[in-house]
């Protein structure tokens, strides 16, 4: 089975351990790493090669769009979804225009984390 490795990146600890607790029940997905701003998940991406980052959108040094800018310029760069409660066709056309694949509210992030990942998985296979 091929697994998603996944770079969880939140200012909010406990939303990280929400998070990596409700990801460590699907055996698709291998949480590899934590970042806590986006200056860290620019470095961490760098060096671990995600396949996925699910990114919170306002984070303190760098936020999530800018992170994404520049993730997205690293060689093979993973597939980005930000994550956030600001979630309005605003917010969600600043996420494209960065190039972040998709969006989560964080208020539905149980129930739509795991579509995401199992159409990146399939994806992944189909590649």
């Amino acid at each position: 089975m091929t697994k998603v490795r996944t770079l969880l990146v939140d200012d909010n600890r406990p939303f990280l351990i929400l998070a990596r607790h409700l990801l460590a029940s699907f055996l698709e997905i291998e949480v590899i790493g934590e970042a806590y701003d986006g200056e860290q998940a620019v470095q961490m991406a760098e060096q671990l090669k995600p396949n996925l980052i699910i990114m919170d959108l306002a984070m303190p040094n760098m936020g999530g769009l800018q992170a994404t800018r520049l993730i997205k310029a690293q060689d093979a760069p993973p597939v980005i979804i930000i994550a956030s409660h600001y979630d309005d066709a605003a917010h969600r056309e600043f996420v494209a225009q960065v190039g972040a694949e998709g969006f989560i509210n964080k208020r539905s992030y149980e129930n739509d984390v795991i579509v995401i990942v199992r159409r990146l998985l399939k994806e992944l296979s189909d590649a």
